[in-house]
This record gives structure tokens, C-alpha cells and sequence, in this order.
């Protein structure tokens, strides 16, 4: 095996740094040297990262498949990569693979641990496979049926994929509400109905948020009607929010769902393991209509710090290029 030279991408209580480290180990018989092609950014996730806002009781929790160091001090860290195996088993080589690891230009991983891309599926699309996931484990955790009214909170790639496969599902209602405007055209893109206020919430049987923001909760439950099911799909990091547990939560019989996506709800667990939810997201990733999620301007791995720092104004999935 040559040996190669990777860059990653490193953070460090609101700091990015580029380091590089030596590859050069012989590859196991099951082994992998993948070189990137593009890493996408998860930004709610990697923001909380970035900034050092995940709580001390949950870095074992929240740790991604493939993290280096540990939270809230210098950390390795990203989930959504696409690249080429450059070695490995004969059958694997020049496969385009995606996998759950951190931005970084070359690296060794398991075969078992990357999934191949369909050929079908364009290389870019396929960094949606994570929020795809997480639409997924959202629809087994709150069981949505024909004739549900569902409302969407939060239009940014995990809201909209949210809404996207709940407005492919016969019978059920969709709406997304965000504050911002400029997303009412992107809901057009995928026929979905759009408002900007949450006053629209009417008779909701499932909520979905999806927005980040804690503090939203006490308005959804201040919207729901009677067993509403409220789905959170968001990861808060630190963020606190009151809510009056003697009011709405009880008289309404709301039932609150927590829907992180490194778990598979019991019900499904017995046929499914989260390589065969990937599996899935990719095939459901088979409509050029997603490719608007993606955002057309690129960055380079150096440019990472400087873009959590002036944050994602579009909302869409960046995409660093090597």
C-alpha cells in the first residue's frame, strides 16, 4: 500500500483547524481506502459541535460512528461523506461509496461499514442519505396514517425531507411553516403547502419539529388538539425550554416523541439495523426533484471554519469539495 497524506477537518470550542496525518498502515482483507469526494454538512448537528454546546452527560450518546476526540474540546467530526475506493477487495475498487465519516480528504473504513451508491443516484444527492434517515426513523416513531393532518415546523433539508415523504404518503396531510418566505418556493418545488405563521395549525393529529429552536415547543403544544402527537426531530444541545406540563400535555393527552436517529424503534428493529435504513434512505433518494436541497455553491475543506462562523443562510446542504 502507498502511503498517502490526509487533511481533516478539526474543531475546537468555536475554532476549525486543518491537520494532516500519515496514512500508511497494510489494509486488512476487509478493509477500504476510500478517497472523498464530497462531505456535506449536517449544520444543526455540526453547529452544536462547533460552538461546543453538546451537554457533558451526552457525549457518549451522540457520538458519530466515526468521531475523533471528544466533545466540547478538539474533535474529529461529520457524518456525511460520498467517495471512490481506491483499495481494497477487487470487487470494491473504484465503487462509489457513502459513508458515515468525518470531513476528511482519504481514509481506511470497514467494508461493512460503507454502503455503495446506486448508480443512478448522483454522487451529490447521495450526502442527503443521513436527514433521509432521520424522515425515515420520524415516520416509525409517530406511525402517521391515512386522513392524519401533519404540519412540518422548520423548512430547512431535514423539515423539507420530513415533508417530502409524508406528502408521498397516501392520504395525509401536509403542511411546512417557516418564518422565512423565501421557502414557500421551495415547498412549491415539491408541491407541499406552505405557511409562515403557526397560527395555521389546526386539529394537527402529528407535529413535526424540525426547527432547532427549543423555545418553540411551548407554542406547538399551545396548537395541539386532542392525543396530537408531537414528533421532535431537532437535537437542542444545551438549549432549555419551559413548558407547562399541567395544561395542554395533560388535558389533551399530547404524547411527545423524541426521534433521535441513532436508535430504530423496537417495532421496526426486528427487520431493520441502521445499514438497511441506509439502504433505504439512498433508493428514496431517487428523485432529481431533491437535487434543489443541495446547495450549488461549493466550499473547499479550508473554508469550513469560516463557514460555521457566518452560518448557513440558505438552509440548504453545503458541500465541501476535495
Amino acid at each position: 500500500m502507498k502511503n498517502y497524506t490526509a487533511q481533516s477537518f478539526w474543531v475546537c470550542k468555536k475554532k476549525g483547524s486543518i491537520k494532516e496525518e500519515s496514512i500508511n498502515n497494510s489494509l486488512e482483507v476487509d478493509d477500504l481506502l476510500i478517497k472523498t469526494y464530497y462531505s456535506g454538512i449536517s449544520y444543526g448537528t455540526e453547529k452544536i459541535v462547533f460552538d461546543s454546546q453538546v451537554p457533558a452527560n451526552q457525549y457518549n450518546f451522540m457520538r458519530a460512528p466515526h468521531q475523533v476526540g471528544e466533545f466540547n474540546k478538539e474533535v474529529k467530526y461529520g457524518y456525511l461523506s460520498v467517495g471512490k475506493v481506491i483499495e481494497g477487495p477487487k470487487a470494491m475498487l473504484n465503487k462509489m461509496v457513502y459513508t458515515m465519516f468525518p470531513h476528511q480528504s482519504i481514509y481506511v473504513l470497514k467494508l461493512s461499514l460503507a454502503t455503495l451508491i446506486p448508480r443512478h443516484i448522483p454522487h451529490k444527492r447521495a450526502l442527503l442519505t443521513a436527514n433521509m434517515e432521520t424522515a425515515i426513523n420520524a415516520m416509525w416513531d409517530s406511525k402517521p396514517t391515512i386522513g392524519d393532518r401533519t404540519y412540518v415546523l422548520g423548512a430547512g433539508v431535514v423539515g423539507i425531507l420530513m415533508a417530502y415523504v409524508l406528502s408521498r404518503t397516501f392520504g395525509i396531510k401536509v403542511t411546512v411553516i417557516d418564518n422565512d418566505m423565501r421557502k414557500k418556493k421551495l415547498c412549491k418545488h415539491f408541491d407541499i403547502e406552505f405557511e409562515n405563521n403557526i397560527n395555521c395549525i389546526d386539529k394537527p393529529d402529528i407535529i413535526y419539529e424540525c426547527t432547532g429552536n427549543a423555545s418553540v415547543l411551548s407554542e406547538i403544544i399551545e396548537k395541539s388538539s386532542l392525543e396530537t402527537r408531537i414528533c421532535i426531530l431537532s437535537w437542542y444541545g444545551k438549549q432549555e425550554s419551559r413548558i407547562k406540563m399541567g395544561e395542554n400535555c395533560f388535558s389533551r393527552r399530547l404524547e411527545l416523541i423524541f426521534s433521535q436517529v441513532g436508535n430504530i424503534t423496537s417495532i421496526k428493529a426486528k427487520k431493520w439495523n441502521n445499514l438497511l435504513r441506509r439502504a433505504l434512505a439512498l433508493d428514496l433518494l431517487d428523485d432529481k426533484k431533491l437535487d434543489v436541497l443541495i446547495d450549488k455553491k461549493e466550499i473547499k475543506l479550508k473554508d469550513l471554519h469560516s463557514f460555521f462562523k457566518k452560518g448557513n443562510i440558505n438552509g440548504l446542504c453545503k458541500v465541501v469539495r476535495y
